[in-house]
């Protein structure tokens, strides 16, 4: 695999990040508009709360102000949701626009020739765009960006109650009032950056299947300072073009074309992250799981993980401790 590759994919890694990053901003602003009008009731409603220190959950739920804050809670991510779809879309069309491209240029250079990009089979973007299912205005995405409202709604709810119940401060209640409330962005955010990334690789990976006469199979790539365990342990691997490179959220690893008559030199993940220092091994993996890594309990690669999700199938994860170990999950209270 050609340095000029890997040099390559990197920049097309860093816009793609940048695209994230004006998109994300977009999402702030929109979201910073409507906590501006929220947050006169949320002040409104710690105030009288804080009148009388007897006040009990019960009560609290009877507030004329309580039930109208939660119903303009739900009403602005109602909206914000609204927005938040269109700003999906968007940038998915135009991660699937560069993911088709960026990916035939991949090919290219992996064959020493950048003019060859524009000989190989280009793909329609519509069409790339309605083979992803996760992007179906039915689909299970759309469905966990119209449950926001509500969830968000619940959880400030929670935050208030719980404060009162615990006999919280005022201050403190409207602090966790606060951040329940940010719990929205937080998720808009992570669906937009995943959906963008999804939709970029998928669109890497129909443009593979489409010159499968010269592409035979792609490389799992990690940004190795940046990556969890899973993906420092699967970068390097090879995958079928029919594989996906099912990562987590938020998750920024690149598949790497393998060109017919070239080979694997992306070094195994795990042989990179035994040569590093102690301290940024014990930082990755944390106390517990380093110490039982460094005696031999189980090697790098039975970190990777999977689950099942609603959006996109199968997706990485890193394997609990107790997973390693072969024992009994903790029950929890």
């Amino acid at each position: 695999m050609a340095n000029d590759v890997v040099t390559l994919a990197e920049q097309f890694r860093r816009a793609l990040v940048a695209n994230d990053v004006m998109a994300e901003k977009r999402l702030i602003a929109a979201y910073q508009g409507l906590y501006a009008r929220v947050r006169d009731l949320a002040d409104a409603l710690v105030l009288e709360i804080a009148k009388d220190e007897t006040l009990t959950p019960a009560q609290v739920r009877r507030m004329e102000r309580y039930g109208r804050l939660l119903k303009t809670v739900e009403g602005e991510l109602t909206d914000y949701g609204a927005f938040v779809k269109t700003e999906m879309s968007v940038a998915a069309r135009e991660a699937i626009r560069m993911g088709e491209a960026n990916a035939r240029a991949l090919v290219a250079i992996a064959f020493g020739d950048k003019q060859l990009a524009a000989k190989f089979n280009v793909l329609n973007t519509a069409v790339i765009e309605e083979l992803l299912g996760f992007l179906s205005p039915e689909g299970e995405l759309y469905k966990r960006l119209g449950g926001l409202p509500t969830y968000t709604a619940d959880q400030v709810a929670n935050a208030i109650l719980e404060g009162v119940g615990l006999g919280k401060n005022p201050k403190t209640i409207a602090r966790g009032l606060s951040d329940a409330f940010g719990m929205g962005l937080t998720d808009s955010m992570r669906m937009m950056r995943t959906v963008q990334i999804y939709s970029y690789r998928e669109a890497n990976r129909a443009s593979y299947i489409a010159n499968n006469d010269v592409v035979k199979r792609w490389i799992w790539y990690a940004d190795l300072r940046q990556a969890c365990p899973s993906c420092i342990a699967m970068h390097g691997t090879v995958h079928e073009l029919s594989e996906k490179l099912n990562d987590h959220h938020n998750g920024h690893c690149t598949m790497l074309p393998l060109v017919i008559g070239a080979k694997n030199d992306v070094g195994p993940g795990a042989d990179w992250f035994a040569q590093q220092p102690e301290a940024y091994q014990r930082q990755v993996l944390g106390k517990s799981k380093f110490e039982a890594w460094k005696g031999g309990a189980f090697q790098l690669g039975d970190l990777v993980d999977t689950h099942s999700d609603a959006v996109y199938g199968e997706m990485r994860s890193v394997a609990p401790l107790w997973k390693l170990l072969g024992a009994e999950p903790p029950v929890r209270d």
